[in-house]
């Protein structure tokens, strides 16, 4: 092959890899709150969320993009998988629309969109005006390198063995298939593979039974970005990525026995075979949407059944019942019961803390993170039910005691704060290759056990009104602060020798120091409970 038609095959192949880049980014900013807004407001309707899938990718021009928004809202927590799912497979239909813009080949008018677009983007004041000339620009630039493809690669048609092992693809379905998604898993990009099929099939390089398996292939291959983005993410997200492949599988397969159709009728809806493959595009995702979207339930159980578990959830507030306002001690009683369960969590916490310090664990830290929206969410419905206590007919000890569960709740939040500041320490020290003395590790050792004594003693305390735990606490606190001294002196110690290293031994300080102010928050509590202080 002449290295002119390679050089010119892959500078087009580039330019129209940058042109869809530019596109897609730009169009992402242009109307990434209105996006945003949409995918909020998914309903059980499927209908709908197809339609809404369709809209939003036809506007930023990925389908992969569409998912990893998607991936987004479920890792969130803000929509389930039963309605994430008719939006994907709208979102099949909503990217074929680019393939039906390149159909209409305005390579001609390529020069004048780069023209105008970059017009636009050098004199335009507002980032807004300057992405819509960035988005003209990137629509020129992609039909630039449509033409440079083309071009290149039309000397090719004459070639007999080039032309015969393109057939090829056509003759063997499965191998047209298979390189259709090897294609879009290497681009990353569904409408990058389809401009390559429509470019080496205009100049004569491939015939519809060819383009046709390419692109089913391109269908499967273009979820690749949507696993990707899962991982690491919650089990509804693994879900949601492995829906779209199986969507696309299936499809494939419903379609398959069917060729000889398309065959047939495609060529009648168009002459041009570039129009013809974009039809095929649309039409392939418009027909599995109609025929799968009713089995949206059946793919639920399926998935379920493949990527089995449970995500790690947030837990929600159990014990404040509006309806023992009427009886205020009940309600201040239900409001330590949730005090209770908060500082449950920062136990586990705690516990989650030790692991991560000892071996870092990237799930540990997720979990960590949900607990603290947890704790932070617990403190506001807490304070708001305090606070409608308060307007309640009270006697003048409850009146006492309000402010006093209120100081507590906050400092519950803290202990939570604590909890996750020593785990993204430990997230540091990992990401850094650093690791903690033999001796520093003993240390923290027992400083964790010192601490998780006092939470239990703490808890203790609080739930029964236990003035023996809360002055156990005490003396636990006074111990801790005496070891976190004697810590610090034996670390100044460590660093002079050498045996510690002075980015490992800040982390061990910074851990020492979140430890103590955890305790302080801790002791604060159980001083409420002996009233101490201004409690």
């Amino acid at each position: 092959m002449d290295f002119t038609v390679v050089l010119g095959l892959i500078g087009g192949l580039g330019l129209f890899l940058f042109g869809m880049h530019i596109l897609s980014d730009s169009l992402k900013k242009l109307s990434l709150g209105l996006l945003k807004n949409l995918l909020e407001k998914i309903t059980s309707n499927r209908v709908k969320s197809a339609f809404l899938g369709v809209f939003v990718t036809s506007v930023i021009q990925s389908s992969s993009a569409t998912s990893v928004l998607l991936i987004g809202f479920l890792n969130a927590g803000l929509i389930t998988l039963t309605a994430a799912l008719p939006v994907i497979f709208g979102a099949n239909i909503g990217t074929t629309i680019t393939a039906q813009l390149i159909a209409f080949k305005l390579t001609k008018s390529a020069y004048f969109f780069i023209f105008i677009g970059s017009l636009i983007y050098l004199f335009a004041k507002k980032n807004k005006n300057k992405n819509k000339g960035m988005a003209i620009l990137g629509f020129g630039i992609l039909f630039l390198g449509l033409a440079t493809m083309s071009a290149a690669v039309k000397p090719l048609a004459g070639n007999e063995a080039i032309t015969g092992l393109f057939v090829k693809f056509g003759q063997h379905p499965f191998l047209g298939i298979l390189i259709g998604t090897a294609v879009t898993v290497l681009l990353q990009s569904s409408s990058s593979t389809i401009g390559i099929v429509i470019a080496f099939a205009s100049v004569g390089l491939l015939d519809l039974p060819s383009s046709i398996y390419l692109v089913l292939g391109d269908n499967i291959g273009t979820c690749v970005t949507a696993l990707i983005a899962s991982i690491g993410g919650k089990l509804s997200s693994k879900r949601l990525a492995l829906g779209h492949t199986l969507f696309n599988i299936v499809g494939t397969m419903i379609v398959i026995p069917v060729i000889p159709l398309y065959l047939h009728y495609i060529p009648l809806i168009s002459g041009d075979i570039a129009r013809q493959i974009a039809n095929t595009h649309t039409i392939f995702n418009v027909i599995n949407t109609i025929i799968l979207l009713p089995f949206v339930p059946l793919f639920v159980k399926v998935l379920n059944k493949l990527v089995p578990g449970r995500d790690y959830e947030k837990t929600e507030t159990k014990h404040l019942d509006k309806n023992l306002f009427v009886t205020p001690h009940i309600a201040i009683r239900a409001v330590v019961k949730e005090l209770s369960a908060m500082l449950s969590i920062c136990q586990d916490m705690l516990e989650k803390a030790r692991q991560c310090t000892t071996q870092y664990n990237h799930k540990l830290k997720n979990e960590i993170a949900m607990d603290e929206e947890s704790v932070d969410e617990m403190q506001r419905n807490i304070t708001e039910y305090l606070v409608e206590i308060t307007r309640q007919e009270l006697t003048e000890k409850q009146r006492r005691l309000v402010p006093s569960i209120l100081h507590s709740v906050n400092d519950i939040e803290k202990v939570g704060d604590y909890c996750e500041g020593i785990v993204k320490l430990a997230q540091r020290a990992y990401e850094y290759d650093l690791s903690f003395s033999e001796p520093a590790a003993v240390e923290l050792e027992r400083l964790f056990d010192k601490t998780n004594s006092m939470m239990r003693h703490t808890k203790k305390a609080m739930d029964n009104n236990d003035h023996k735990a809360a002055n156990i606490t005490l003396n636990i606190e006074q111990e801790i602060n005496e070891l976190i001294i004697q810590y610090k002196l034996n670390h100044i110690s460590r660093l002079e020798e050498g045996v510690c290293v002075s980015d490992a031994g800040l982390l061990y300080s910074d851990i020492l120091t979140d430890i103590e102010r955890l305790n302080d928050h801790l002791c604060n509590i159980t001083k409420g409970i002996l009233h101490i202080g201004k409690r």
